[in-house]
């Protein structure tokens, strides 16, 4: 018998849920165990995302749903993308702890996932590890491993990451591996770059999501990792005039003050190849999809390391130490807390520099853009049958 559950049914006395079952499509799942895609997202523009991007909704009814196991706090939207079978979860906040509690509910309710993919936004590391030396904003990271930056100990000078075998996050499965390895190759990226385009275009058209399109090259602005984020007038009446290293204190007005009103000095930018190119050409609400646009505008794919924590990262000094000593490319909060629950990848798009200077206004886009990377990703996952 399926695991259909009816709510608020106003079906007749000797109805039964297999009489109900004639209006569910046969070639959906018929229970729960049958759906092996997970798909988690923490904030509302993320999931907005995804869930904008389903090719098929299984539960468009009011009367049915697949239901889920007792006490299991999940919400949950089940669908079809790109031919496999796929179940979204909401999760309640951020970080790995709600990230941990979204996966346990998911191993009582959808007992068959054999995947699971963390979408959503990340801080990157502007200096790429790949074959793609610059990372922008909007680019997206597909993991290779995760390390959990903050499992350690704290000592009075600085803080030691746990780092053996015991302690560390496994490798992904073989048959992630092979994936992955199939994905970044030379054929893979280009597939699956266009595919991510594609998908991004038809994203930004939808209604609601006007504002998810490109932000512009102008608006891409990186500034060296010891340049702070500040009141930059030697005499602002504030402890921000004494800032002078690293670990000098700033006003609070700072911290969540725009550049702009900060007076950061443009002077300071790092000069990078690709955002001078997709400069050359006039932002349009939908210019990198036309044809013969620039390249430079089109987000790049990036497989690499992935630090997962709870911390927001904020400093560029510390986003070079860290990921200089892991070799990572990004910065992120909830794949940690699914990865040992099933075989986990994490796939995010690059909406700040993980440095005192960043802000909110590239997030859209990014959520946009790994969503639409992730349908990519999908169509060329091959489940066996």
């Amino acid at each position: 018998m399926p695991e259909l559950v009816t709510r608020g049914c106003n079906l007749p006395s000797d109805c039964t849920v297999s009489t109900f079952e004639a209006s569910i499509d046969g070639s959906q799942p018929k229970s729960r165990k049958d759906f092996e895609i997970a798909l988690i997202c923490a904030l509302r523009v993320e999931f907005d995302a995804v869930e904008a991007l389903f090719d098929k909704y299984y539960e468009p009814e009011p009367d049915f749903s697949y239901g889920k196991a007792p006490g299991d706090p999940n919400a949950y939207t089940t669908g079809r993308m790109c031919g496999n079978d796929v179940v979204l979860a909401f999760m309640p906040g951020m970080g790995k702890v709600n990230s941990a509690s979204v996966a346990a509910g998911f191993r009582v309710s959808f007992p068959g996932i054999t995947l699971g993919i963390v979408v959503g936004i990340c801080g990157g590391v502007p200096l790429g590890r790949d074959d793609e030396k610059e990372v922008l904003l909007g680019d997206v990271v597909i993991s290779t491993a995760l390390v959990q930056i903050d499992l350690g100990r704290q000592h009075t000078d600085k803080f030691v990451r746990k780092d053996t075998l015991q302690d560390n996050l496994g490798r992904p499965n073989p048959e992630i591996r092979a994936f992955l390895a199939k994905l970044s190759g030379s054929r893979g990226r280009t597939v699956l770059r266009a595919k991510t385009s594609l998908y991004l275009e038809e994203l930004c058209e939808k209604d609601g999501f006007q504002k998810s399109s490109y932000p512009g090259a102008e608006n891409d602005k990186l500034y060296r990792a010891t340049y702070r984020h500040k009141h930059q007038d030697s005499d602002a009446p504030c402890i921000c005039a004494n800032c002078r290293g690293p670990g000098d204190d700033v006003c609070a007005v700072a911290l969540e003050a725009p550049c702009e009103e900060l007076g950061c000095h443009e002077s300071e930018l790092v000069h990078r190849a690709r955002v001078e190119k997709a400069r050359l050409f006039a932002p349009t609400r939908y210019s990198f999809y036309e044809s013969g646009r620039c390249d430079a505008q089109k987000p790049v794919i990036h497989f690499g390391v992935v630090v997962s924590g709870d911390s927001v990262m904020k400093s560029g000094h510390h986003r070079d130490e860290i990921a200089s000593r892991e070799k990572a490319i990004a910065f992120e909060m909830e794949g940690a807390g699914v990865w040992d629950s099933f075989p986990t990848v994490v796939i995010k798009s690059v909406c700040d520099y993980a440095d005192s200077h960043k802000n909110k206004n590239w997030q859209r886009y990014a959520a946009a853009t790994a969503a639409a990377c992730m349908k990519a990703f999908l169509g060329e996952w091959r489940q066996a049958r």
